[in-house]
């Protein structure tokens, strides 16, 4: 039996984060070309939410970390995680019970045509909505749109 090759663990994220990022952006933008950007969207959203596939990912990512509730701390640490996980730069601006609101200045995820910039409101919303129904998401900027950051805030209604 052939000894086991050892990959190192760097190479391993560098692999799976970068096909993972590369590929969601061709999709996007294969889509986009041939059907036109609403089309892309739409299929975005619709791939997003079959099977409830964010919402697995989500309550994956939760259990993993251990974080418990529902209030929009738990969403900031749930942001928290995925930007470490993803190489994400950005800043908390605010964060409560009720609220979290944070800036993203670096993103391996940015897309260039402005014109399927949605498809991050169709991510962060559903993650939102996957830890607490009443989440409202609002994206205040957006790198996607043209924006020099995103900028984007949860608000959860008492």
């Amino acid at each position: 039996m052939a000894k086991k090759m050892a990959i190192p663990w760097k190479f391993k994220y560098e692999f799976a984060m970068g096909r993972w990022t590369s590929n969601l952006k061709a999709y996007l933008y294969a889509i986009r070309e041939k059907y036109g950007p609403e089309a892309a969207l739409e299929i975005y959203e619709r791939t997003c939410k079959m099977n409830d596939r964010i919402k697995s990912f989500t309550n994956a990512v939760l259990k993993a970390f251990e974080l418990e509730g529902n209030d929009a701390e738990t969403i900031g640490k749930w942001w928290d995680i995925w930007h470490e996980l993803t190489g994400t730069r950005g800043t908390i601006l605010e964060r409560s019970k009720t609220v979290c609101r944070f800036k993203v200045t670096k993103c391996p995820t940015k897309t260039e045509p402005k014109d399927i910039s949605g498809w991050s409101i169709t991510f962060v919303d559903l993650i939102g909505k996957a830890i607490n129904p009443k989440a409202t998401l609002e994206r205040l900027k957006g790198m996607c749109a043209g924006d020099p950051y995103c900028e984007y805030v949860y608000k959860i209604e008492e």
